[in-house]
């Protein structure tokens, strides 16, 4: 597979690196900021299996206008249909994904691009080369404090695109060099590549 890579978020116009808003299933005329019952459930809150996605989603937001290609939300992430293609251009396939319509509290949309909320499952495990690595763990539990140099185990088999199933890389999407180079010729917006063993330390 060659050279990995962690995909982080980058501030740009346009591109906030924080969304504000609420991610409802669909637009509430009354209160449109308000929480309600149907913005949780398995779609938002179940770590690594399939399950039922909604029609639709409604990213309700304070923002001006966004011009990014991938977003972390709580629960999947917001990506451009540019950035959906390339990922099925590349035979990903764990992943599950559903229209999603940016607007402001008006119903008015904010954005140019079309977009998707994607949830990924499936997460790959026992990746991590935890002998190479340089991870620092709590004392009291052993859960993992801090990693400092991440190592991949060698593997042909890596998707070229993948999340890791650890508590502490959940919201991180790793990608082959080959994936990295034709994002590249897209000039996606938003986004930077950091070589994978940077994971841990990277501050955007």
């Amino acid at each position: 597979m060659g050279e990995t890579f962690a995909i982080f978020e980058k501030e740009g116009i346009f591109c906030p690196t924080y969304l504000e808003g609420i991610i409802h299933t669909e637009f509430f005329e009354n209160d449109p900021f308000e929480a309600r019952d149907s913005d949780a459930g398995e779609w938002r809150n179940s770590r690594d299996n399939m399950t039922e996605m909604p029609e639709e989603v409604w990213f309700v937001t304070k923002d001006i206008k966004y011009n990014f290609d991938l977003r972390l939300a709580r629960g999947g992430f917001f990506v451009s249909l540019e950035f959906l293609n390339l990922l099925q251009k590349f035979g990903i396939n764990n992943f599950q994904y559903t229209k999603a319509y940016m607007v402001n509290k008006h119903k008015e949309s904010i954005s140019s691009k079309e977009y998707f909320f994607v949830r990924f499952y499936n997460k790959l495990k026992d990746e991590i080369d935890m002998e190479k690595s340089n991870i620092e763990f709590y004392k009291q539990d052993g859960r993992i404090k801090k990693i400092w140099d991440l190592q991949l185990k060698k593997s042909d088999n890596l998707p070229d695109v993948f999340l890791l199933n650890n508590t502490r890389l959940l919201s991180i999407l790793f990608c082959s060099e080959e994936f990295k180079k034709e994002a590249e010729k897209l000039k996606l917006k938003g986004i930077t590549f950091v070589p994978s063993n940077e994971a841990g330390v990277y501050k955007p």
